[in-house]
């Protein structure tokens, strides 16, 4: 049996299902199941100090969130403590979930010493380049509420920036692992861009099990008591997820649509002082283009809450400017609800426009509610597209065959470091 480490953003946990990272959970849960690996995670937590915190047979520390220093690292402490970790579990591989964090500069950098694959979940530098989400200078100074003003590091500008400066460092990894893995050829071309003689892998995404148990949807959908159901999802409130396109874009529908909805979920509308200046402008926005009544902001979802939604809805939307692979328009796929999707990074090699779902230019919201009319007025495309799509996803994300995949990335690793 083969011993992994995984370095996660996350800790592997049932309360985790209602937020990011649930890929890896679900991956987490399979591989443990194969009998093949054993796993042991460090994740980052709301913790003093490290911690261990084991999941069912998983074996797991989590160590404290912190803020990074000016060579993108933590305390020298934490740091310590993920080495002993190391030490002490003697992993045959070593797996970075993400550039987006420090641990990829732990095994660049050579404090965790063995063979190590990085995998690329989020690009911050190329985010940046669309991290306004097309809002003009005006619509950004109007994204300054309570929370920026208290807290200048979580505006707009200053986000932009600090994505900007990160992708340094993810350069940094990138150009120091010599293993890395992408979810989609979108990335890889990013990730070859900056070393082209990196040894690639292509990692399958692990959904979670509650999409390929529940039954297809259907065009009954369509009929929703008072108008139509829409359903879009952010992790958080990032003006390049594009939400506000999607704003307008059901507010140019009202108008043949009164009684349409649309259901957001995600940590988007915190409460207070905690809401940001984009969630207040984003409400403001609602209200100016008269649907402040037609949207639900959901909060965070588990599994089986989505998948009702799911089966309730009209069409799923993805109106983001950027994305590596996109979870929700692969489990929508899943479960054969009709998607719109923005065609941006990643999301037009899930789909085949027309076929299996509808895209639009980023941005553009009078495209985006034009294919979503097409989703509502023609029941039979509605119905070819579910049928198509669900097709593709059962088949591009079976549980099994993603499992057997990811443990033969990690036998070629193995072999090609025994070869050496």
């Amino acid at each position: 049996m083969k011993t992994v480490l995984w370095l996660c953003n996350r800790p592997i946990e049932e309360t985790a299902d209602r937020r990011d990272g649930t890929w890896f959970t679900a991956m987490a849960r399979t591989l443990v199941e194969s009998g093949e690996i054993r796993l042991v995670v460090v994740g980052q937590g709301k913790v003093k100090s490290a911690a261990r915190y084991d999941y069912r047979d998983i074996t797991q520390w989590v160590v404290p969130y912190e803020l990074l220093n000016r060579k993108g690292l933590p305390t020298w402490q934490t740091i310590k403590s993920i080495q002993q970790v190391a030490d002490e579990v003697k992993p045959d591989l070593i797996h970075v979930w993400g550039a987006e964090n420090y641990w990829g500069l732990l095994t660049a950098r050579g404090m965790l010493e063995g063979p190590a694959i990085l995998e690329i979940q989020g690009i911050k530098y190329v985010c940046a380049k669309v991290f306004y989400g097309n809002l003009t200078l005006a619509e950004r100074i109007r994204c300054i509420g309570p929370l920026e003003i208290l807290r200048p590091g979580c505006s707009l500008f200053f986000g932009k920036r600090k994505f900007e400066r990160w992708g340094r460092f993810e350069k940094e990894m990138v150009l120091k692992h010599k293993y890395i893995s992408t979810q989609s050829d979108w990335v890889r071309a990013h990730m070859l861009a900056v070393k082209p003689e990196s040894t690639m892998f292509n990692t399958g995404m692990m959904l979670r099990r509650e999409f390929f148990q529940t039954h297809a949807w259907t065009p009954n959908a369509l009929e929703n008591n008072g108008g139509p159901n829409i359903f879009s999802s952010s992790s958080g409130p990032a003006a390049y997820k594009g939400l506000h396109v999607l704003v307008r874009a059901i507010s140019i529908l009202k108008k043949e649509y009164p009684g349409i909805i649309l259901n957001v979920a995600g940590d988007i509308m915190a409460k207070g002082i905690r809401r940001s200046g984009y969630s207040r402008w984003l409400l403001n926005e609602a209200h100016r283009v008269g649907i402040s009544d037609n949207i639900r902001w959901l909060g965070p979802l588990d599994a089986n809450e989505i998948v009702q939604l799911y089966h309730q809805a009209s069409a799923v939307v993805i109106p983001s400017f950027v994305e590596t692979y996109s979870l929700v328009m692969a489990e929508a796929m899943v479960v054969g609800v009709p998607v719109v999707a923005s065609y941006a990074g990643a999301m037009p090699e899930l789909a085949r426009d027309g076929e299996s779902a509808l895209f639009f230019p980023s941005g553009d919201e009078t495209a985006c509610a034009w294919q979503l009319r097409r989703i509502l007025s023609e029941p039979d495309l509605a119905h070819r597209l579910s049928n198509k799509a669900r097709e593709i996803g059962l088949s591009r994300n079976e549980p099994r065959a993603v499992t057997e995949w990811q443990i033969e990335i990690y036998n070629k690793i193995l072999a090609t470091e025994r070869a050496c």
